[in-house]
């Protein structure tokens, strides 16, 4: 991994604050607007009522500025700045661009190995909705590896559905007839199940 200053851009604190103040604005706004009806409906005289209007107004205007403000606050605010903006000491770990490569390649190989699995073992259990399912399912079956001078056995454990053994005994021997070996090992490999 090559270590080095975190240029990615990353959400902006000081916006971040600035949007609550103009929630919290909003909110108050809000709030000093359903002041004159329910001064109206409450309980009070009519004298009384008349006097505490100009104070419900004067709320009202003071809570409408303080929301432009806050939003014209908010305006010249960016979303996000580089992580190195918040934390000049802030970095990133980033992979070499070879073994990048090398991982992407490796990954593409699983995903087309899978897939070609996934065919051929459909063909002997026939169960077109959820074969990817069972398959990825049974990548994760236990088993026992021998090795030995002229070869490396594979013995899977066998599954508990007596279908899915079934298909999985018959993709074994599809595999068996075509000699595989690992790279760098002439071994041939040999796939079995275990016995019930």
């Amino acid at each position: 991994m090559d270590i080095g200053p975190d240029t990615r851009k990353v959400t902006n604190p000081a916006r971040t604050a600035a949007r609550k103040k103009v929630a919290d604005a909003q909110e108050e706004l809000a709030t000093a607007e359903r002041a004159p009806p329910q001064l109206l409906n409450g309980q009070g005289t009519p004298k009384q009522k008349n006097a505490a209007l100009p104070g419900v107004h004067r709320r009202i205007d003071t809570a409408l500025a303080a929301a432009e403000g806050a939003k014209t606050a908010l305006q010249p605010i960016r979303a996000k700045v580089l992580a190195t903006d918040l934390d000049p000491d802030a970095q990133l770990a980033r992979p070499h661009l070879g073994r990048r490569g090398l991982q992407m390649v490796l990954r593409l190989l699983a995903f087309n190995a899978e897939a070609w699995l996934a065919e051929h073992f459909n063909a002997y259990l026939v169960d077109p909705n959820e074969y990817r399912a069972i398959l990825r399912n049974l990548l994760h079956l236990g088993g026992h590896v021998a090795y030995t001078a002229n070869a490396i056995t594979i013995t899977l454990d066998r599954p508990e559905r007596p279908r899915v053994a079934h298909a999985l005994q018959l993709l074994t021997e599809e595999l068996n007839a075509t000699t595989a070996v690992m790279p760098t090992d002439p071994r041939p490999l040999t796939y079995h199940l275990a016995p019930a």
